[in-house]
């Protein structure tokens, strides 16, 4: 058996991963200085992109969060969707991936899962899409045709020389002309509708959503009590990230015991675009996306 196929092997049968896609450097050559798998690994030849899905249990407190007024069952998805489960999975994934491949005489780089502090300094986004899991949604998450944007990813660079896999070529998954319901879902309306980014990868141009991550972390971090918070703590129309540290100097000290707390604040109670995305197979959530939003 190829190392190719023995990875793909190893990565579902013993690390549990529901996808997996290879891409090579050079897919990856547009990303920021000090960003790219280069500057993480010299002489890096190939990305290993792995994938878990969020389990649709998980899924369903944040249409009960958003139908039902139960925002306080978003810890739930805190914990099982996003900041435990998925990403402590992922993070051993990527190690036993790493262990994998030296073991087979190729150095690789094992990188933590998620973004920003205590993530990787690598867009797992980017590289998946590079490595064929799938496109972008306007939200700016990889959406995969069966799931759309309901897993989570990780990475692991290696100096392996592995041929990579053919980028998604299938039919468009996320069409923002005909529909916005990341858009208007968004509790702190953090997507634009009209501002957008554009990034190449392997010489094909992808465009989608800009999105205001501080206004994002009003919600994902529990500065609503839409999104679980215990109270609604005045922020800014326009805030910056200072502000919203400012803001968590105001939350409810009980507020400790909601959600999923990562250093001193609770984290990821937001899950509005990706339950409500209506691309995959979820027939449920196709069917609560057709409503009328509140």
């Amino acid at each position: 058996m190829k190392l190719k196929e023995q990875i793909k092997e190893y990565a579902r049968e013993r690390l549990d991963m529901d996808y997996i896609g290879i891409t090579g450097v050079d897919r990856l050559s547009g990303a920021p200085a000090g960003n790219r798998p280069t500057d993480i690994l010299p002489g890096a030849k190939s990305v290993i992109v792995m994938a878990v899905r969020i389990t649709k249990g998980a899924l369903q407190t944040v249409y009960r969060a958003h139908e039902d007024g139960l925002s306080h069952l978003l810890c739930i998805y805190g914990a099982h969707g996003y900041t435990l489960t998925p990403n402590f999975h992922l993070l051993f994934a990527s190690y036993g991936m790493a262990r994998f491949l030296e073991k087979n005489g190729h150095m690789a780089t094992p990188l933590p899962s998620g973004p920003g502090q205590g993530g990787a300094p690598f867009s797992h986004r980017h590289a998946a899409v590079g490595a064929g899991l799938g496109e972008f949604g306007w939200m700016g998450i990889l959406v995969t045709p069966d799931n759309g944007p309901r897993q989570r990813l990780v990475s692991v660079i290696t100096r392996a020389e592995l041929e990579p896999d053919p980028m998604y070529s299938g039919p468009k998954l996320c069409d923002p002309t005909r529909c916005d319901i990341c858009v208007r879902i968004c509790p702190s309306q953090a997507i634009s509708k009209t501002k957008s980014k554009t990034v190449t990868i392997g010489g094909r141009t992808f465009v989608y959503g800009d999105l205001n991550m501080p206004r994002c972390r009003i919600s994902t971090e529990g500065l609503s009590t839409r999104t679980g918070g215990l109270k609604d703590i005045e922020i800014p129309e326009n805030p910056t990230n200072e502000d919203i540290d400012k803001a968590h100097e105001q939350m409810d000290p009980r507020q400790k015991g909601v959600g999923v707390m990562v250093g001193n604040r609770v984290t990821y109670q937001c899950g509005y675009c990706l339950a409500y995305c209506p691309i995959g197979e979820f027939g449920w959530l196709k069917t609560v996306s057709n409503r009328k939003l509140k």
